[in-house]
Order: C-alpha cells, then structure tokens, then sequence
C-alpha cells in the first residue's frame, strides 16, 4: 500500500515537473521570436542609415565637381570632396531622395531627433553634437537636425526659412515640413544688368510661367577720368531703362497670381536688384544667381530649391 502510495506521489511530480518544462519551452519559443523581431529591426534600420549615408556621399561628389569643372551622365558631376569637407549643397532630388531615405528609418526606443531651429534659436533638449551642428550653420533660415544617437546627425538649411520650433523624440523621423518647402510656390528674380529672368513656380519641378527681359545695357568702362564718369552716367539710365522694363513684364507675369508665391527669391546686380525691389511687393529672400546667359532656367530653379547639408 505504502509503494502505491509512493508510485502516485513520484508520478504527479513527473506530471509537474512536464507541465513546468512545457511552460518553459512555451516562453523559450516566445522569447527566440522577440529576439528574431528586434534581430530583424536592426537590420533594417541599419540598411536604412546605410543607404542614406550611400545618399550623403553620392550628394558629396558636387563640391569637388564644381572644382574640378568635370560631369558625366548627361551632367551630372563626379568627384568627392576633400576629407575636410563637412558641408556641401543638395539639389532639389537629392534633397528629395534623402528624405525618403529618413523616412525608413525606425526605432523601438521613440529616441529619434527632428528638430527645427528657427534663426536665432539654439533649439531645446538637444545634445551637444545637434547644438555644435546649429552653431556651424548659422543660417538666417534656420536649420534642421535628424539624429540618431547610435548612428549620425545631419544638418539641413532649407531654401527658406523655419518659422516654429519643433522638437520632438519619436520612433520615426518628421520630415514632413521640409518636403513641404520642396512645394514652396515662389516668384524667381535673377536680375542682371541687359539680361533679368522671370519665373514663377508651384514648386521644384519647374516654372509655370517664366519670361527673360532683354535690353541694351553699356559694359563697364574701365579707363578713368571724364569719359569714364560719363559712361557711367549712360550706364546708370540703361540699367534704370532695364529695371523699368523688368517691373512691367513683372506686373504682367504675375497678373492674376499675386496671391500664388509665398516667397520672392530675388539674386543678381545689387544696383539693378534695388531698382526692381518696389515692384515686387512680397517677402524677399536674396540669393546669389550667377548669370542666366550661361544656364537653363531649370538650373536656376534647382539654385532655388537647394538645401546645405552638414554632418556631424
């Protein structure tokens, strides 16, 4: 009676001792699929930030093409930038393409930085490497900073300015306000004595309407004394005559569309751009156009909608 007795005891510990080895394997299994999950996360978030820093140097290869003064596919430039090189100018696609980029990228920990820093700001909560990326833009226009603390920082100085400050940790980057500016309507002035481009675009992917002004302007005279302060003189009025010109195609080019550009962004000969200034009656941003006689007018627009991109 006493070994049946036994035999029932030792057989209900076995049966316990099988559910608790069950319940173990039960969490083992759920416990491998979480570390499968996370293992697979980390993959992708780390293919992501690959191919954004393959973005970043791809945008590179411009600073040493201007340079170098070489291009390639249908004029696209090559070359790298010197080591040194800590910031450099993205096209409009590029900008585009690095955002996506941004927008792939994920974290469980909610500790990815966007932050929008007007000018004049030095942001809020920020760590030391996103504060030394501010001070190294100082940007009338403010700047934006993408960190993630295992991984980068990136500086972008948008072609127009921030007007909130935004800061905010989250699983994913908020990258909606600059592509936003990517859809900026704007009027574009490259004001040039003789030769002034009009455009006005909805956005980075061209004008809908653009007319070049064209007249006689004297070149400068060089020799000195009476003559030279004479041609001055008759330079000044053609120049005068040219800016008069400009302010009546403007007024018809924007006939109707006033209320359409958020933004003037006027570049070009200091003199002949003061001269046209009164006529454009809108928020000006001042831009440096090299001269239109040399470049598509695509081109111009691609000045435009430019970003500047730091690296920390």
């Amino acid at each position: 009676m006493v070994d049946l007795l036994g035999r029932k005891r030792r057989e209900e510990e076995i049966g316990e001792l099988r559910s608790k080895v069950a319940l173990l394997e039960e969490e083992r299994d759920s416990l491998a699929l979480q570390i499968e999950r996370r293992d697979e996360k980390i993959r992708k978030m780390t293919a992501a930030q690959q191919e954004a820093s393959l973005a970043l140097k791809a945008a590179e290869q411009r600073i040493a093409a201007l340079q170098e003064g070489g291009s390639e596919d249908g004029g696209e430039e090559k070359g790298r930038p010197k080591p040194e090189e800590k910031s450099w100018t993205l096209k409009p696609r590029e900008v585009a393409r690095l955002l996506d980029r941004l927008d792939e990228i994920r974290s469980k920990d909610d500790d990815l930085l966007s932050a929008l820093v007007p000018a004049g700001s030095m942001g809020s909560d920020l760590h030391p490497g996103a504060e030394e990326m501010i001070r190294r833009a100082g940007s009338d226009r403010g700047v934006a900073v993408f960190s993630d603390p295992l991984l980068f920082t990136i500086g972008l100085v948008p072609p127009f300015p921030i007007k909130k400050e935004v800061t905010a940790f989250a699983s994913t980057f908020r990258t909606g306000p600059l592509r936003e500016m990517l859809d900026t309507p704007v009027l574009v002035v490259a004001a040039h004595a003789g030769e002034t481009l009009l455009g006005l675009a909805l956005g980075r992917e061209g004008f809908i309407e653009e007319a070049v002004v064209k007249s006689t302007v004297k070149e400068k005279h060089t020799k000195g004394g009476w003559s030279q302060r004479r041609f001055e003189r008759l330079r000044e009025e053609d120049i005068r005559q040219h800016a008069a010109l400009v302010a009546e195609r403007l007024e018809s080019l924007l006939e109707g569309r006033r209320s359409i550009p958020v933004y003037a962004v006027v570049g070009g000969e200091s003199a002949l751009v003061r001269m046209i200034r009164p006529a454009i009656e809108m928020p000006i941003l001042e831009a440096k156009f090299g001269r239109i006689d040399r470049k598509d007018p695509a081109e111009v627009l691609e000045e435009v909608y430019a970003f500047s991109c730091l690296r920390g």
